[in-house]
């Protein structure tokens, strides 16, 4: 086994989740920026129109073999 990405990777691209915090489903948005998602979670916390809410950052693979190379 090799520590060597395999040929053609691709690094992956970060998605940044807005999601609730507690046990309520889905997700409010995705954004490709940090900036963004926390922008959205400022503006509904001051709006106090949501619960708790936190950012997931889901990386993005083009090819099962790249993801397997960062998993």
């Amino acid at each position: 086994m090799t520590d060597d990405p395999p040929e053609g990777y691709v690094d992956p691209t970060p998605v940044y989740l807005v999601e609730f915090a507690d046990d309520a489903p889905g997700q409010l948005a995705g954004f490709t920026t940090m900036e963004a998602a926390t922008s959205l979670i400022d503006q509904l916390d001051a709006e106090g129109r949501h619960g708790p809410l936190h950012i997931n950052i889901v990386p993005i693979h083009t090819r099962v073999e790249d993801w397997n190379y960062d998993r």
